[in-house]
C-alpha cells in the first residue's frame, strides 16, 4: 500500500549530536536565536512556500509521480510562521495526514551524527553539510549491520534555498540489495517584494500549443473519479478542491492562479485545459506536468477540471459544452449526451476506531504521532501523525501513553477526539 511507503520515509528521528556542555550550549542558543524560517531551512525574505513531497515508482512500464502530499507555510516578515497547513496524501476514504522530513539541522552544520532509533530499533548514522542540509545516511540495526543507506541532493535557487530535493534510498538483507522509490520534494517559494515565484518548472501556455483537441478517453465515471483525486493531489493547493483559487498559497502569490469557473477557463477546450496542465501556465507560476505523470493522468486532471470549470453545484460556475462558432468564437452550448456528472465527493464525514502507543506529541501544532494498530476500513498498522481535536486530552497525554481514540475524517476535519488514556 503507498501510504506505508510514503508514512515510513516521512517520519524522521530527532537528531541527538555527540558534544560536550560548551556546544550544547552554544547549539542551544543557536536554535533559540532562529526565526520559524530558518528553522525550516529557509534564507532570505520568503513569504510562502508550497511543498510538495512525491515518490516516484513505475506504472506501466513508466516511471512517474504515484503518491503526492502537499503543504503551505506562509511568514511575517520577521521570520514567524503565521501559516502551516499539514501534508495530506489523497486517500479513497479521505485523506491521510503524514510528517514532512526537512532533512536539515541547523546544529549538525558539517557534522556527522549519531541518531538513535526508538524502541531499540539501531541507529541513523547522518552527515549534514555546511548549511545543515543531509547529504547522506547509514541506517544500521541494533546488532550493528547495516540495512539501510541514504543519499540526498538539491537544486537551489538564487537566492539560496532548494526547489528541488531528490532522495534515493537502497536497504540491504541478507542476499540482496533493492533501490527503493525515488523520493522527491519540489518547493514553490514566494518572496517579499518579489515579482515571481522561485521553483516553478514551466512552459508557456497558449491555446496554439494544443496537440489534440479532443480528449482519447472518454469523461467516465471512472475517469473522473481518477482525475478528481489527482487534481486534489497536484493542483488543489493553489487552485483549491472546488477550483476557486481561494488557497492560503493562491492568496500570498504574485500573481494569483487562475479561477477555474471563470469565464476565461470556462471557454478553453478538452485540449486547451490538457496543454496548459501539460505545459504549465503562463505566469511562470504553475508546474508543468507532463513526464512526471502519465498522459493517461494529464487528461483525466484535464477532463475533471473542464467539468469542475462547469459544475452547477458551484457557485458562479456555468454547465454546458464548449464549441467552436462559425466566427471562432466560442461559445457556451447544452451539455452533450455523451458526458457524464462529476464523480460523487467521498462522504461528509466518516469514523474509525484507533488503538495504539503515542510515540511523541508535538502541542504546538496540536499533534501527536501513534504507532497504531490496524484501523479497520481505513489503513493497516504503521506510524503516523494525527492531530488532536480533543482539547483536554493535548493537555494532558504524554509520551509512551496507550491511547484509544475516534479518527474524524471529512471535508476540512481530519483527527482524533474521544481520546482515552489507557
Amino acid at each position: 500500500m503507498r501510504i506505508k511507503v510514503l508514512s515510513a520515509i516521512c517520519l524522521a528521528s530527532i537528531s541527538l549530536i555527540a558534544c560536550d556542555s560548551t556546544s550544547q550550549i552554544t547549539n542551544n542558543t543557536l536554535k533559540q536565536n532562529l526565526s520559524d524560517c530558518e528553522r525550516d531551512g529557509l534564507v532570505g525574505a520568503v513569504k510562502a512556500v508550497l511543498t510538495d513531497d512525491v515518490i516516484i515508482g513505475d506504472q506501466n512500464g513508466q516511471e512517474v509521480e504515484t503518491q503526492q502530499a502537499s503543504s503551505t507555510s506562509i511568514y511575517d516578515e520577521s521570520g514567524k510562521r503565521t501559516t502551516q497547513t499539514l501534508f495530506r496524501v489523497v486517500m479513497p476514504n479521505g485523506y491521510a495526514i503524514i510528517q514532512h522530513d526537512l532533512m536539515f539541522n541547523p546544529q549538525a552544520r558539517r557534522q556527522r551524527t549519531e541518531e538513535p532509533i526508538s524502541n531499540n530499533g539501531g541507529k541513523w548514522v547522518k552527515n549534514y553539510d555546511d548549511r545543515g542540509y543531509l547529504t547522506e545516511g547509514v541506517r544500521f540495526d541494533a546488532g550493528g549491520k547495516q540495512v539501510e543507506s541514504l543519499s540526498v541532493s538539491y537544486k537551489f535557487d538564487d537566492r539560496g534555498n532548494w526547489i528541488k530535493r531528490v532522495a534515493l534510498r537502497s536497504k540491504q538483507d541478507n542476499q540482496t540489495s533493492a533501490t527503493q522509490p525515488t523520493e522527491l520534494s519540489y518547493r514553490n517559494i514566494v518572496y517579499f517584494n518579489s515579482p515571481t515565484t522561485s521553483g516553478a518548472t514551466v512552459a508557456k501556455f497558449t491555446p496554439s500549443d494544443t496537440v489534440q483537441s479532443k480528449s482519447p478517453i472518454s469523461p467516465s465515471e471512472e475517469n473522473l473519479s481518477r482525475g478528481r483525486a489527482l487534481f486534489n493531489q497536484k493542483c488543489a493547493s493553489c487552485h483549491g478542491e472546488n477550483g476557486k483559487s481561494q488557497t492560503p498559497f493562491a492568496a500570498v502569490m504574485p500573481k494569483k492562479p487562475e479561477d477555474l469557473t471563470g469565464e476565461k477557463v470556462r471557454a478553453l477546450g478538452e485540449g486547451d485545459v490538457y496543454t496548459a496542465i501539460s505545459n504549465g501556465g503562463a505566469s511562470g507560476a504553475m508546474h508543468a506536468f507532463k513526464g512526471r505523470v502519465t498522459d493517461e493522468s494529464l487528461w483525466q486532471i484535464a477532463l475533471y477540471a473542464q467539468r469542475l470549470s462547469r459544475d452547477s453545484s458551484a457557485p458562479g460556475a456555468a454547465t454546458g459544452a464548449v464549441t467552436g462558432a462559425a466566427d471562432g468564437q466560442k461559445t457556451i452550448a447544452s451539455p452533450s449526451p455523451r458526458q457524464a456528472q462529476p464523480a460523487s465527493p467521498p462522504p461528509a464525514e466518516q469514523r474509525f476506531q484507533l488503538k495504539g502507543k503515542v510515540i511523541s506529541i508535538d502541542r504546538e501544532t496540536r499533534q501527536v504521532t501513534v504507532e497504531h494498530e490496524e484501523i479497520k476500513g481505513y489503513m493497516g498498522a504503521m506510524t503516523m501523525p494525527f492531530p488532536l481535536i480533543d482539547d483536554k486530552a493535548l493537555s494532558r497525554i504524554k509520551k509512551d501513553d496507550r491511547i484509544e481514540a475516534t479518527l474524524v475524517i471529512g471535508v476540512g476535519k481530519w483527527g482524533l477526539e474521544n481520546v482515552v488514556i489507557k
